[in-house]
């Protein structure tokens, strides 16, 4: 092979890489068609359930629900959809399978990309009145999110998932 022929593949080969890169980075980037949806831990979406409608009605675009066990998890994100960069509101609702409002509860909020290692982005609500509880914080990037509620209640720990875009 010329040099000139091993130059143009080294070219060609370095330009497939450049574009493969930025297509990684675009897909991981993108997102904003993703909405607020409710998830299993592996990430699989949770449509609605009959009981958890009755209980929480019809949502809002910015909200979404789901059960585990006695629990309904409602989250709903302010203003929505969310920016990068920009102070968010994430407001909780917790209530029993009756409807009843759950007080007694201690949340976290761990905010991931699943699709890229992120710096701990966790925060704690506070209790407002109700089952109603609040925290303020940010998405720092653009791109696929994942909120993880970690809700203790009586010791022990329940994990509810939703993912959002940006």
């Amino acid at each position: 092979m010329t040099k000139k022929a091993k130059t143009i593949v080294v070219v060609v080969f370095i330009l497939f890489v450049i574009i493969a890169i930025g297509m990684r980075r675009a897909s991981m980037m993108s997102g904003s068609s993703l909405e607020l949806t409710a998830v299993s831990a592996d990430g699989a979406p949770l449509p609605p359930s009959a009981e958890t409608t009755s209980i929480t009605g019809k949502l809002p675009k910015n909200a979404v629900a789901q059960k585990s066990g006695d629990m309904i998890v409602s989250i709903a994100l302010n203003p929505y959809p969310p920016k990068s960069g920009l102070l968010s509101d994430f407001d909780v609702t917790l209530a029993d399978s009756k409807g009843k409002a759950i007080n007694d509860a201690s949340i976290f909020l761990d905010l991931t990309m699943p699709q890229m290692w992120m710096p701990q982005n966790q925060l704690a609500m506070e209790f407002v009145s109700d089952g109603k509880y609040h925290a303020a914080g940010l998405f720092t990037m653009r791109g696929w999110w994942r909120i993880e509620a970690l809700i203790t209640r009586g010791g022990v720990i329940q994990s509810f998932f939703f993912d959002v875009g940006l």
